[in-house]
């Protein structure tokens, strides 16, 4: 099976043990004719205040969820039943099936007593050293700044030609091939987002770390690690009222939330353990 299916199975057997709270409401960024200037983020917030972050910034879905009756509908649903839109086909559909698997995963974290570790900066989670050749899929320009300022080759994946370039050891190229030669491999959350993750693994096998990290991995991690990705870095919203606010205000909303990273060789537990924690007691 498929990412998709994977996970939208795995949120159904969470939802079947364990009783999620609603949607309350859905928040998407204002779309912004300069795309520099757009946060290119959604957020959906459960009734206690849970929040699952999605990216909108592929093709036209932040544009087409400018239309509040794409989602009105689904407040106070349940998230289990907004997850299947990850399945779906419409660009605009994933992004929030998305949020709402981050919100579930990111629920029962809360409730299994789970506290993901704090990350730090994505390349010290990568340990690069001098025979690291990188591959990047999605273009992260402070990220290439640091590992171009190490000396070592870069090869970074993109759907976007306007980054298109080749520089010495440095290349911005449309073929995902070229992965096979990069021992390291960062990736966006939109490999989540836009399923491409299920094409790039067969590119991944020669890498001995592959981290996906961004706002919207906030899923859980489980089907990612037994497809091989070592790394996942996410972000918890901390402080809801402050994250709202400071979204309203089309702030920068980082101060409210906290960044971890999970590893697949770590103590994370697994799903299933947490799932077991927060169900404890629940049929007594």
């Amino acid at each position: 099976m498929g990412i998709a299916s994977d996970y939208l199975q795995l949120m159904q057997t969470i939802g079947a043990k364990l009783q999620i709270p609603p949607v309350q409401e859905i928040h998407i960024a204002p779309f912004e004719s300069d795309p520099e200037k757009s946060s290119k983020f959604g957020a959906l917030v459960l009734t206690d205040g849970t929040v699952g972050l999605t990216y909108t910034g592929l093709d036209d879905d932040l544009l087409v969820l400018q239309d509040r009756c794409k989602y009105e509908s689904l407040l106070d649903e349940s998230p289990v039943q907004i997850a299947s839109l990850y399945t779906k086909e419409e660009g605009w559909q994933k992004v929030l099936g998305m949020a709402a698997i981050n919100a579930i995963s990111q629920y029962l974290f809360n409730r299994g007593g789970y506290s993901p570790p704090v990350g730090g900066k994505t390349v010290t989670h990568m340990e690069l050293d001098k025979g690291d050749h990188v591959g990047m899929v999605g273009f992260f320009p402070p990220l290439v700044e640091q590992v171009r300022q190490m000396g070592l080759p870069l090869t970074v994946i993109e759907l976007d030609e306007r980054w298109l370039q080749k520089d010495g050891q440095f290349e911005v190229t449309l073929e995902p091939e070229k992965l096979n030669d990069c021992s390291k491999i960062i990736c966006t959350g939109t490999v989540l987002v836009n399923h491409t993750i299920d094409g790039l693994l067969p590119c991944f096998r020669n890498a001995s770390q592959i981290f996906i990290v961004g706002p919207t991995v906030g899923c859980l991690p489980d089907p990612l690690f037994d497809r091989g990705i070592t790394r996942l870095g996410g972000c918890i919203v901390l402080d809801t009222v402050q994250f709202l606010g400071l979204w309203t205000a089309q702030e920068k909303w980082r101060d409210s939330t906290r960044r971890y990273v999970l590893s697949r060789d770590s103590t994370y537990p697994g799903c299933l353990q947490i799932l077991k924690h927060a169900t404890r007691g629940l049929n007594n």
